[in-house]
C-alpha cells in the first residue's frame, strides 16, 4: 500500500489549474460595537485597522467569488504592528461561504490567525452546498495592526478527478461491514443487529481516493475542507473474532480533532457504557446533560480506555478499545434527529502535529454487556502489560498485603497517636492513616502490624516567588522549581502553565506554575530518600500525577509530547515502589499506572458528580444531597463496577478526600453497600469532634466493609448483576467465590433461594477458593 506521502503527491499532481487571483478593493468596516472601529485605506495599498471594543469586527473589501465544492484557496496577508496599539489580539483572514440562495453557511471558514507583526496564511476547500466564497479580515476584542498584501487565489480543485469505483465492503464469519460516508456500518451475524452511522452524512470530510488490500482492508483517504488536512483510513476485519480495526495515519499540521470513525446511532433500550472513574452508565434517552468530552489521557475522563453501548434485554451491543489512547477523547452527542446520546472517538493533534498511526479496536458483542465489555479489555489490558495483580506487587512489596481491607483515614489532629488508639478501641486495627505525623509518631503507627502510614506530597504545582509574596508566605510546593523547570504552553517563554490556585486574602486568585513531568522524579527521589531518614514511612500519596491530563511542554529545555508526559508519571510512581519498597498512591486513578500504583483516592467518587468545590473544603460536611449527588454519584440505576470488573485484583479503590464515606451523613449507608458489593474499602475524614459524635457509626462502617475487601482483595471480580427490573438489587461474584447481594431500594426483595432481602441491606457468602 503507498504512503500517505506518495499517495497525496499522487492526488495532488491531479489538482493543478489556472490560479486565479483577488485582492482586497476599496476595504470598508464592520463591529458589532457601534463605532468602535476605524479602517483607513494607504496609499500602498495597505490599510490600518482600529478597534477599541470587546466584541467581534471584519474589514471586507473582496467579493463574492463564484465556487464549487472542491475548489481550493489560499488566503494570505501580512501585519504589522501599529505604534499607538498595544497588547493588540490576533488579526484574522478567513472567508463567509453562502449557498446557492446567499444564505451564510459559514462566517469565517478556514480562518487563520496571528498577533500583528506576523503573516497570516491559511488554505481551504469549498465543501459540499456552497456557491459562493467572500474573503474578509476580521478579529475579537481590542487589536491595532497595518494590514498589506491581502490577497485570495483559487488555486484548482481537489475533487477533478473521480474516486475510483471499488467495493468498501469487508467481512469474517460473524460480521459484514460497509465504509459508509465518515464512518462505517457493520451488520452482526449472530444478532442480526446493524450498526450504522449516526445522523445524515458528514459534512466535514470528503473522501478523495480508496484502496483494497489481497487481505480485504479497505482504505479510504479523505480531505478536511476546512484545513485541506488529508489522512487515511484503513479497515480491517480480524479473522477469528467479531472484531474491527481501524487505523488512521497522516502527515503534518493538525489544526482541530478528528471524530473519526462517526458514532454509531443508538436506539431505544440501548446504554452507554461509560469508565469515567469507577464507572457509569446512562440509557441513551437520558434526559439529563452528558459531560460531552472526556479525554483518555487523564483520570478525570475515562480511566481505562473502552466505551461501548449495551442493548440492556440481550446484552449485545460494541464497545471500542482505543489501542493508541494518549491523545484521544471519548465524546457523547445527543443525536439532532432521535435526540438519542451516542458515543465515538475523537482524535487529538500530538503537539499540534498528526504524528503517529492511531487505532481503535471495535468488539461486538452477541451477549453480556457491560460485563463481557469488561472482561475483553481486562485481556487486552494483560496482553499489554498493564494488568498486575496484588499477588504479583505483594512478591516484592510485602506491605501491600496490609492495604487489603483497610479504610483511608484522614485527620489533621495534632495528637495523631491519641486518634490512632481511639480507631483500634473501636475495633479499626487496620488501615491507612494519610495524615502523616512527627518521626515518633511515625515510627510507632509503622511499627503496628496491620497499619500503613503514609502522607500527601505533590510534583505538580510550584508556588513561585511573586505569588508567595500575594499570599504573605515564605515558602510552598517545589518552590526551587521556579523558573526552569515550568511547562511552557507555546515558545514564549511568558505564557507558562497555571496549576493550582489559591485565593489571596484580597479576595483575588493567583496560580502555581506546573512541573514539567520529565523533571518531577528527580525531586521526587531526593526528597523522599532524605525524608525517609528520620521518618520511616511505609506509604506515600501523589496528588494530580494520574487525575491530572497528560501535558505537552514546549520549554526547549524539556519538551514533552503527551506520550513522554505518560512515560515521566509513570516513572515517578514507579520510584516509589521500586527503589523505595513503599506503598504508593495517587489521586482519582487511570490504568495507565495500575502497575506503579496501589492505591486510587478518587476512583469510587465520579468526577463530575461530586459536591461543588470538593477539592477545597473536604472537611465541610453536608447535611443536603445535591439532586446530582444522589441521582448519579450514589445511583445504584446509573453506577456500574466496571473499574473492578477488569483492576479489582490489581488496584484499591477509594473515595475522594471530599467526597468520603461520612461526608454526607444522610447516604453514608448508601456508600458502605457501594463498598461492600464492590468489595472495596472506605475513606473516613473526621476531628475528635466528629469521632466522639460518630463512633459508633465509623465502627460500623468498618465492621460492614473490611470483611469483604480483605477476603476478595486477591480476587479478581467475575461478574456483576442487575437482579431488578428497577436497578436498586445487585449482585457481584469474585473469582475465590464470594457472593454479595444489595439492596438499595427502600422494600424488601425476594431472591431466587427463596429468602428475602430487606430494603437498605446486604448478604454475604464469603468463599473459600485462593
Amino acid at each position: 500500500m503507498k504512503t500517505i506521502a506518495a499517495a497525496m503527491a499522487a492526488l495532488v499532481a491531479g489538482f493543478a489549474a489556472a490560479a486565479e487571483t483577488w485582492t482586497m478593493e476599496s476595504p470598508h468596516a464592520w463591529a458589532r460595537e457601534k463605532g468602535a472601529v476605524k479602517v483607513a485605506q494607504l496609499p500602498d495599498g495597505a490599510f490600518e485597522v482600529r478597534h477599541t471594543g470587546a466584541a467581534d469586527w471584519c474589514v471586507n473589501g473582496f467579493p463574492c467569488i463564484a465556487a464549487k465544492r472542491g475548489d481550493t484557496f489560499e488566503l494570505s496577508c501580512e501585519t504589522e504592528a501599529l505604534a499607538d496599539v498595544t497588547d493588540s489580539n490576533p488579526v484574522q483572514f478567513g472567508a463567509v461561504l453562502r449557498d446557492g440562495s446567499g444564505k451564510v453557511v459559514s462566517w469565517s471558514f478556514g480562518t487563520a490567525a496571528a498577533k500583528p507583526g506576523g503573516p497570516v496564511k491559511t488554505a481551504f476547500m469549498v465543501p459540499r452546498g456552497v456557491a459562493t466564497v467572500q474573503p474578509r479580515v476580521l478579529g475579537t476584542g481590542r487589536a491595532g495592526a497595518r494590514v498589506r498584501n491581502v490577497r485570495a487565489v483559487r488555486t484548482g480543485n481537489v475533487l477533478s478527478h473521480p474516486v475510483t469505483a471499488l467495493a468498501t465492503t469487508f467481512e469474517n464469519g460473524m460480521l459484514r461491514g460497509d465504509v459508509v460516508g465518515a464512518g462505517f456500518e457493520v451488520t452482526d451475524k449472530r444478532t442480526g443487529r446493524t450498526w450504522r452511522p449516526a445522523g445524515r452524512r458528514s459534512p466535514e470530510v470528503e473522501e478523495i481516493s480508496r484502496m483494497v488490500d489481497d487481505d480485504g482492508a479497505v482504505s479510504m483517504t479523505y480531505i478536511h475542507p476546512e484545513s485541506l488536512r488529508r489522512w487515511r483510513a484503513t479497515y480491517r476485519a480480524e479473522k477469528d473474532r467479531p472484531e474491527v480495526v481501524v487505523t488512521l495515519e497522516g502527515e503534518g499540521e493538525m489544526k482541530s480533532a478528528i471524530d473519526y470513525p462517526a458514532a454509531f446511532a443508538s436506539q431505544k433500550g440501548d446504554r452507554l457504557i461509560v469508565p469515567m472513574n469507577e464507572g457509569i452508565s446512562y440509557p441513551v434517552d437520558e434526559p439529563d446533560e452528558l459531560s460531552g468530552r472526556l479525554v483518555a489521557y487523564g483520570g478525570h475522563g475515562i480511566c481505562m480506555a473502552f466505551f461501548g453501548v449495551q442493548e440492556d434485554t440481550t446484552g449485545a451491543g460494541w464497545m471500542a478499545i482505543l489501542e493508541t489512547p494518549d491523545d484521544v477523547a471519548m465524546v457523547s452527542r445527543r443525536d439532532a434527529e432521535t435526540k438519542l446520546w451516542t458515543l465515538g472517538p475523537s482524535w487529538e493533534s500530538q503537539k499540534r502535529q498528526f504524528g503517529y498511526a492511531r487505532r481503535i479496536r471495535y468488539v461486538f458483542l452477541d451477549q453480556g454487556g457491560y460485563v463481557a465489555m469488561c472482561k475483553r479489555y481486562r485481556a487486552y489490558a494483560k496482553e499489554i502489560g498493564k494488568l498486575k495483580t496484588f499477588a504479583e506487587k505483594a512478591k516484592d512489596r510485602p506491605l501491600v498485603d496490609r492495604l487489603l481491607g483497610a479504610p483511608n483515614v484522614w485527620c489533621w489532629e495534632k495528637d495523631k497517636l491519641g486518634v490512632v488508639s481511639n480507631l483500634v478501641a473501636a475495633g479499626i486495627d487496620r488501615f491507612l492513616w494519610s495524615g502523616g505525623g512527627s518521626p515518633e509518631e511515625v515510627a510507632a503507627m509503622a511499627a503496628m502490624p496491620k497499619v500503613l502510614v503514609g502522607r500527601y506530597d505533590c510534583y505538580q504545582d510550584i508556588y513561585h516567588p511573586e505569588q508567595l509574596k500575594k499570599l504573605g508566605r515564605k515558602s510552598g510546593y517545589n518552590t526551587e522549581a521556579w523558573p526552569h523547570d515550568i511547562v511552557w504552553n507555546s515558545v514564549d517563554s511568558n505564557d507558562w502553565r497555571h496549576a493550582w490556585g489559591v485565593q489571596a486574602k484580597d479576595g483575588t486568585w493567583t496560580y502555581c506554575a506546573m512541573m514539567c513531568d520529565s523533571v518531577a522524579p528527580a525531586y521526587e527521589r531526593r526528597n523522599v530518600a532524605e525524608e525517609l531518614k528520620t521518618k520511616p514511612y511505609n506509604t506515600r500519596f501523589i496528588d494530580t500525577t494520574v487525575a491530572s491530563p497528560w501535558q505537552t511542554c514546549w520549554n526547549p529545555a524539556h519538551p514533552m509530547t503527551r506520550s513522554d508526559s505518560r512515560h515521566w508519571k509513570m516513572e515517578l510512581l514507579r520510584i516509589l515502589g521500586d527503589e523505595f519498597k513503599l506503598v504508593v498512591g495517587s489521586e482519582t486513578g487511570h490504568d495507565a499506572s495500575v502497575p506503579f500504583c496501589d492505591y486510587y483516592e478518587g476512583m469510587l467518587s465520579l468526577g463530575p458528580y461530586r459536591v461543588p468545590d470538593a477539592g477545597r473544603r473536604m472537611s465541610e460536611v453536608w447535611t443536603n444531597v445535591p439532586e446530582r449527588v444522589e441521582k448519579y454519584q450514589v445511583g445504584e440505576k446509573y453506577r456500574l463496577p466496571l473499574w473492578e470488573l477488569v483492576y479489582h485484583d490489581c488496584v484499591c479503590a477509594h473515595w475522594y478526600w471530599g467526597d468520603y464515606n461520612n461526608k454526607l451523613p444522610s447516604i453514608w449507608w448508601k456508600r458502605d453497600l457501594f463498598n461492600v458489593l464492590y468489595g472495596t474499602m472506605g475513606m473516613y475524614l473526621f476531628n475528635n469532634r466528629q469521632w466522639a459524635e460518630d463512633k459508633e457509626r465509623f465502627a460500623e462502617s468498618y465492621r460492614v466493609t473490611s470483611p469483604v475487601a480483605r477476603a476478595t482483595g486477591y480476587s479478581e471480580m467475575t461478574d456483576h448483576r442487575v437482579l431488578s427490573a428497577d436497578r436498586t438489587v445487585q449482585e457481584s461474584r469474585f473469582a475465590d467465590g464470594t457472593v454479595v447481594t444489595v439492596n438499595f431500594g427502600d422494600a424488601p426483595f425476594a431472591l431466587h433461594d427463596g429468602t428475602s432481602l430487606p430494603a437498605r441491606s446486604h448478604r454475604v457468602r464469603l468463599g473459600s477458593r485462593k
